[in-house]
């Protein structure tokens, strides 16, 4: 009898261990994005953060490559383990006599040390800003805990910003701050990042996107949003999965609107900026029923100039864009690879080139930060 007991003994212990027969969940969280300066000091005290600021830095027209960015470097804590949060704190505001004219498009990355590559800090959009002072500013607040191991020592960031409408006189500008908090990591120990889709790199518009709809040039294509492998090192217990799509151009300007397939009797409105729109995920070849909803609702968006009213997909002007965070829990010990596919509705354009003028198109960065 002992000996039975000393047998069933580990096997009781498995059966009682609730983190190995927990099954593997993906939950979506579109919560987790931007934050008003007025929610985020209701949840968390800043004067408790470590923080580091930049620069006011004026944004105006680089150029088109990713080697043309403006650069700048910060001093961040040497050593980010003792944190167990960091929020980026980002300040839309004005140069000299105050913000230039158009909503234009302003991408912030951060450079991993180990790689050379660059990963997504922010995506926003600045506001219709002729009438603001020179005064105006409006803060964010973004939690980018994922991104910690990179924002660690000295740290090199490039600007991207996609407008010409700067003067000396009027220019939009931002300023940024990283506020560390101490306590756990919520997804546990930070171990390993991986880029999954990253439109800057091989955009085929000539503007740092994918063209969404042009035959030949789909943006399901393995080189845009196709399948991607993870190679998940042992000890992996979580993965989040960070996404920023946002639709721009509108492809009826041009040609006339095209169709979606799949969506019985429904007239497209100016894909891809002006349209809604939602990503499917498929985790190792089987689709999640959440989808990821590409829509910004901006009836109650502050006053400006211009359109600031209209609905987007994905962003609306004088603010950030969106970002969503897939969580995959409780991955087995022995779960090796995973498979990524990111499918967006299907659109069939009337146009033939991918950088004809207007095109639809989608900027994308998705990028996977495991824990142990």
């Amino acid at each position: 009898m002992k000996k039975l007991i000393l047998f069933l003994l580990p096997l009781l212990l498995l059966a009682c261990d609730p983190e190995r027969n927990a099954e593997m969940t993906v939950t979506l969280d579109d919560d987790r994005g931007w934050m008003t300066q007025v929610d985020f000091e209701t949840e968390l005290d800043i004067t408790k953060a470590v923080c580091v600021d930049s620069d006011t830095m004026r944004l105006h027209f680089f150029g088109w490559n990713l080697e043309e960015d403006s650069t700048f470097t910060l001093a961040l804590p040497s050593d980010v383990s003792k944190f167990g949060q960091c929020y980026l704190r980002y300040t839309m505001c004005g140069w000299n006599n105050g913000p230039a004219e158009w909503d234009m498009t302003t991408m912030i990355k951060v450079k991993d040390k180990a790689t050379g590559e660059w990963y997504e800090l922010s995506r926003c959009i600045t506001p219709y800003g002729g009438s603001f002072k020179s005064n105006w500013q409006k803060v964010f607040y973004l939690d980018v805990t994922p991104l910690m191991p990179l924002l660690e020592g000295e740290t090199e960031f490039c600007i991207f910003y996609c407008g010409w409408d700067a003067t000396e006189k009027r220019a939009h500008a931002c300023a940024l701050s990283l506020c560390y908090f101490s306590g756990k990591n919520p997804n546990g120990k930070p171990a390993w990042h991986q880029k999954i889709y990253d439109s800057t790199l091989n955009g085929n518009t000539g503007y740092r996107s994918w063209a969404y709809g042009v035959e030949g040039h789909s943006i399901e294509d393995s080189t845009r949003l196709g399948k991607r492998v993870i190679h998940v090192p042992s000890g992996t217990k979580n993965i989040v999965i960070r996404s920023c799509f946002t639709g721009h151009g509108q492809d009826a300007l041009t040609v006339g609107n095209g169709t979606f397939p799949t969506r019985q009797g429904y007239k497209p409105n100016n894909v891809a900026e002006f349209d809604y729109n939602e990503y499917r995920f498929v985790l190792n070849g089987d689709t999640l029923a959440k989808t990821g909803y590409l829509f910004e609702e901006n009836s109650d968006n502050y006053k400006q100039a211009g359109t600031y009213k209209y609905d987007r997909c994905g962003w609306g002007p004088g603010q950030p864009c969106n970002v969503h965070y897939w969580t995959i829990r409780n991955l087995p010990s022995d779960m090796g690879v995973i498979t990524l596919d990111f499918d967006l509705d299907p659109y069939i354009s009337k146009n033939t080139a991918p950088n004809a003028e207007s095109i639809a198109q989608f900027y994308v960065e998705v990028d996977a930060y495991g824990y142990n």
